[in-house]
This record gives C-alpha cells, sequence and structure tokens, in this order.
C-alpha cells in the first residue's frame, strides 16, 4: 500500500470517527448500546473480542472477563493494533466477536468475515453492527455521498445479502434487531429516539426499515458422518466348525442350525 492510499484511510477513518462523536452519531450509539446491552448478558466464554470502527468500548454488559479490542491505527489506545483481513489471534480463540460498523466502511468484506471464522470458537457467537441501506437513511446516502460526508462515504450491506454471506461460512443466524427508525438529522424532535429495553427486545416493534441492524450468528461445528463398519462374513464365520444333526444329513448349504428346546411358554411351529 503507497503513502498516499495510507494517508487517505487514516483521513477517512478519522472523518467517520469525527461523526460518532457529534450529536446524532452519539444518539446512533446510544441506540445501539441499549441493543447490546440486553443481549451480550446471554453470551458466556473467555475470550471477547471486538472491532470497530470507533474506539469506545460496547462490551460493558458482557460478563466475559477477558474482553478486548483491537486498534486499527498505531495513535489507538489498544493492546492490539492491526487489520480486520489479518488478525493477530490463534484459529478457534474467539467465543464473542463485536464486528461494530466495520463491513460498513472497508473494503474486502468476505475477507474479514473470513478472518473472523477462522478466529470463532465452534458454537461461538458473532454480533454484526452494521448500518442498514433499507432504511430512510439508506434513501439519504446517495446525496450524502456526492457531498463526501460521514457516514454516507461508506457502503452499507444489505442485512439478506450479509446473512447469506455468514451461511457459507457456516454461521447460522440466530436473531436480527433493528433500531433508529428517525430521520438522519439531529434538528429538533426528529434526532431518533433512543429504544428502551427495560421489558427485553420485543420482535413486535422489530421493523425491518430501521436505519441500523444488529445481526446475531453462531458458528456451527461442521458435521459428523457416521462410519459404517464393514462386515467380512469370511471372516466372522470362519472359524465355525460344521456339526452333523443327530437324525439326519448335513444341509447342503455347509452350515447345520442348531435348534434350542421348546419351552413350555413356547407355541409349537405350524407347519403350511
Amino acid at each position: 500500500m503507497s503513502g498516499n492510499q495510507q494517508n487517505s484511510q487514516r483521513a477517512i477513518l478519522q472523518q467517520i470517527r469525527q461523526w460518532f462523536e457529534s450529536p446524532l452519531g452519539q444518539q446512533v450509539m446510544k441506540g445501539q448500546r441499549a441493543v447490546l446491552d440486553q443481549l451480550l448478558p446471554g453470551f458466556f466464554g473467555y475470550h471477547f473480542l471486538q472491532l470497530s470502527i470507533q474506539q469506545s468500548p460496547l462490551f460493558g454488559a458482557s460478563s466475559i472477563q477477558q474482553k478486548m479490542t483491537m486498534g486499527l491505527s498505531l495513535d489507538d489506545e489498544s493492546p492490539f493494533v492491526g487489520r480486520a483481513t489479518e488478525l493477530p489471534f490463534e484459529n478457534d480463540s474467539m467465543d464473542v466477536v463485536l464486528l461494530h460498523h466495520l463491513l460498513d466502511f472497508y473494503d474486502s468484506p468476505h475477507d474479514m468475515l473470513r478472518e473472523i471464522a477462522r478466529v470463532s470458537i465452534p458454537m461461538g457467537h458473532l454480533v454484526i453492527v452494521g448500518f442498514n441501506p433499507v432504511s430512510l437513511w439508506g434513501l439519504f446516502k446517495p446525496f450524502g455521498k456526492l457531498q463526501g460526508n460521514a457516514p454516507w462515504i461508506g457502503h452499507f450491506v444489505r442485512p439478506g445479502r450479509l446473512m447469506d454471506w455468514l451461511n457459507l461460512l457456516n454461521f447460522k443466524i440466530d436473531r436480527v434487531h433493528y433500531t433508529t427508525y428517525g430521520l438522519p438529522t439531529n434538528r429538533g424532535n426528529l434526532l431518533p429516539r433512543v429504544p428502551d429495553y427495560s421489558r427485553g427486545l420485543s420482535r413486535k416493534s422489530n421493523l425491518p426499515f430501521g436505519a441500523v441492524y444488529v445481526i446475531v450468528a453462531r458458528k456451527q461445528v461442521g458435521a459428523i458422518r457416521p462410519i459404517r463398519p464393514t462386515w467380512n462374513p469370511k471372516r466372522a464365520f470362519g472359524q465355525l466348525s460344521v456339526v452333523r444333526p443327530a437324525g439326519g444329513s448335513v444341509p447342503h448349504s455347509g452350515v447345520s442350525r442348531t435348534t434350542s428346546p421348546a419351552s413350555p411358554d413356547t407355541p409349537p411351529e405350524t407347519t403350511r
């Protein structure tokens, strides 16, 4: 990667982070936190990894002890700095991975998801937060992109398409939640209202055209095929000897059929 490309990516990253610090961005973050605070306590394990376009931790409600964030820039205050397409972690090492808006603003989404699938343990959870193009915000995106403003400079991924990608990577979709149904403006009462999930997440008001989606997926274990034993009749019956019955000749098949005395409870055989 050339120096000009690196400087361009740093500028875009800084612009997006500044938007999340704006009043509208903070209001969107509050809605996302409200959903995550209800979801994360239900996930258990040893290691939690957050990959986010911004630096604020979002895993405060999780009961997992080892929680970490990975920085995207050398200036980030994080114990790990790297690329989302080249994670510095071992295979099958993360119980929960939170992918926060990285798919919206970074290229190579397939490589990113494959890398997350690599580090996720079997039956581990993946939580993806992204902007929904099938929403009022999606309608505003072409106009905002022409002006070069965040968050419209990203490429919003349709939830259905993202779920198809996850299925190909052996992830099973657990649930999908939507939030932020207001217009993308902070003028007056048009500011998106923070949802109230004090009674838990409700499917009744979970309309699929919210500006933000939260997809929960779980990595499936590879199917185990039972191995059927291969029976060898020659080896199984090779040690049997032929026994001549007391009152007759040896059957033509070469193997005699022995019968046990009939018990009083056994009905006599009838011949046809």
